[in-house]
């Protein structure tokens, strides 16, 4: 007989079982740290998709507020100026003599921009869960869910033309998209300058 056969136990070669539970649980933290990042990544690629959103709405209200100023139309439903420089500026309820046709504060954003054609007017931002009725035109395109548009509209002096006898030549045009990634606000802007020449 052999000096193994006499001591069999301490012969046994292999793990006990300490040794298998801390490789287990070294594996485990390896697995949880990857699902970790896995999950990281979907939620970054699923704000990454929600901020191009945001983005493009914002360009395509820019590119709908310049095509009001260069079209200069009378909407024949509302009798009024609907489009040109002149419209090209935040509702002013104070001011009568104010033509802006952009409302203030965050509104809803819908797929239809409304019988005028453009984006932030009363006829496609009215109040959210409604439809927006304006002079017998009723705009019941759905909204865009989860995104607000804020529209600021800020006349720019020349300081080659002196304002009193020149009417404001340049407007800068603000627009801020709002929207919600799981519960954190976020805030995608865009702005640019543009004039009436």
């Amino acid at each position: 007989m052999n000096n193994c056969q006499k001591k069999f136990r301490q012969c046994e070669n292999g793990f006990s079982y300490i040794d298998v539970m801390i490789a287990v649980v070294i594996l485990m933290i390896g697995v949880i740290a990857l699902a970790a990042t896995l999950t990281a990544n979907l939620v970054r690629s699923f704000e990454t998709e929600k901020q191009i959103a945001a983005k493009q709405v914002a360009v395509s209200t820019i590119e709908s507020i310049i095509s009001a100023r260069d079209i200069n139309r009378t909407n024949f439903n509302l009798n009024q100026a609907s489009s040109g420089w002149a419209t090209v500026a935040n509702v002013d309820p104070t001011d009568e003599e104010s033509r802006g046709i952009f409302l203030n504060g965050w509104t809803p954003i819908r797929e239809d921009f409304g019988l005028d054609g453009v984006a932030g007017t009363a006829d496609d931002a009215c109040p959210a869960n409604s439809f927006c009725d304006v002079e017998g035109y009723q705009n019941t395109s759905p909204e865009i869910p989860g995104f607000e548009r804020l529209i600021v509209i800020t006349d720019v002096n020349d300081p080659e033309r002196p304002t009193p006898p020149n009417p404001i030549a340049r407007k800068r045009i603000d627009i801020s998209i709002r929207y919600r990634i799981n519960q954190a606000l976020r805030r995608q802007d865009v702005s640019t300058l543009i004039s009436n020449y």
